[in-house]
């Protein structure tokens, strides 16, 4: 059905108007109390109705595009923001605890492109073992606090950490509404290919195969 219905979704619009416009003629060739039905009871205003709710679906299928793009522009900063962090505080860790079992509090630092489950657990664990340090400062550092970048708090630290998981957060929202909108959209292309293709079958089966009307309908399949 569905490899039947795609040839219609091209140009879905203009066809959904012309069979609009026919409808509405072959309503007023019948009964008005006996107007064409098609599938699950839908008469020429329903169709006519559904042909109108494309633009919005569209159109919140963009917004949600765009939203997932400012959405993923902040998480991709975020990230920039803990990569930054995490390669400081494991450079200052093997470089001033070299020889110490301090030393092996260092991981390797993922790439950029890694998950968001890789960095956090990146991010989670400088940040363990900087919390440590604070509570037993290592013996062979002079002048604790650690100390290799302006502001450079355990605090801020975790404000940054803690930054980082509302931006995935948000991009996982904004994602999942982007991925609900266009499902929308795409039920509603299908039911919609499958009102054009029982259309001429419907007023057929109204009108019979003879007549202005039946030559009429719109052409909806290509060639």
């Amino acid at each position: 059905m569905k490899m039947q219905q795609a040839p219609l979704l091209v140009g879905l619009d203009g066809k959904m108007a012309r069979v609009s416009g026919h409808w509405a003629v072959v309503d007023e060739a019948l009964p008005p109390q006996c107007p064409l039905l098609l599938l699950s009871g839908v008469d020429g205003e329903g169709f006519e109705r559904r042909r109108l709710e494309f633009p919005a679906l569209r159109k919140r299928v963009i917004a949600q595009e765009q939203a997932v793009k400012l959405a993923r522009a902040s998480y991709e900063k975020r990230k920039g923001d803990v990569h930054g962090w995490v390669v400081d505080i494991n450079r200052w860790v093997r470089v001033l605890l070299k020889g110490t079992e301090w030393a092996s509090l260092a991981r390797p630092v993922p790439v950029r492109g890694r998950s968001y489950g890789k960095w956090h657990r990146a991010a989670s664990d400088a940040l363990g073992s900087w919390r440590m340090m604070e509570v037993d400062p290592p013996d062979v550092v002079v002048n604790w606090p650690m100390n290799f970048r302006p502001d450079c708090t355990v605090e801020k630290f975790a404000e940054v950490v803690r930054a980082f998981g509302v931006s995935h957060l948000k991009l996982s929202k904004a994602e999942l509404h982007l991925k609900m909108a266009r499902g929308a959209l795409r039920r509603a292309q299908e039911q919609a290919a499958a009102l054009l293709m029982a259309y001429g079958h419907g007023v057929r089966a109204r009108l019979g195969q003879k007549g202005a009307l039946v030559r009429s309908i719109p052409k909806l399949w290509p060639g």
